[in-house]
């Protein structure tokens, strides 16, 4: 992905004609600051190249990446047995799942660990019931198909 410039002086005007748009003769006071920070951390965001989940890159380099979502996090908590902690969330999307996958990629030893979901709930254990089918149906690029196995299988470990 390629950096992206911004203008930072423009930004902090859309900003401003924003709230002042939503709130007619809002003062510019201190919290003129924020939106400042604001632009300003928008900017820096997008001066700076992503750092994408590589094969192999390992739990800590992948931990650092920008290819990290909660459910990705919760998963690698699980299968690095407690490495870290991460609050219980499920790949509700394909998206979702994208990271998931990248993540057993990125620690290969993982993979054979992906039974250990099975004891986090009813969405975990529909991920790992289904893993190689839902990898297959992502790697083929089947976004619509993978979403609407993934909506029933939840569905029916929930029953």
């Amino acid at each position: 992905m390629t950096v992206k410039r911004f203008n930072q002086i423009a930004l902090i005007s859309a900003i401003t004609e924003e709230l002042n748009r939503q709130q007619p003769e809002l003062p510019a006071d201190d919290r003129m600051n924020v939106i400042i920070k604001a632009a300003n951390d928008i900017c820096a965001e997008y001066s700076r190249e992503l750092v994408v989940a590589s094969r192999g890159m390992g739990l800590t380099a992948w931990l650092a990446s920008d290819d990290t979502g909660l459910s990705s996090k919760f998963m690698a908590s699980v299968l690095s047995y407690g490495h870290f902690t991460a609050p219980n969330n499920y790949p509700r999307d394909p998206d979702d799942f994208g990271r998931c996958m990248r993540l057993v990629q990125a620690v290969p030893e993982f993979k054979g660990l992906i039974h250990l979901l099975v004891d986090h709930g009813p969405e975990w254990e529909a991920v790992a019931n289904n893993w190689e089918r839902w990898v297959e149906l992502y790697s083929s690029g089947d976004g619509r198909e993978l979403y609407k196995e993934m909506k029933a299988s939840y569905a029916r470990e929930a029953e």
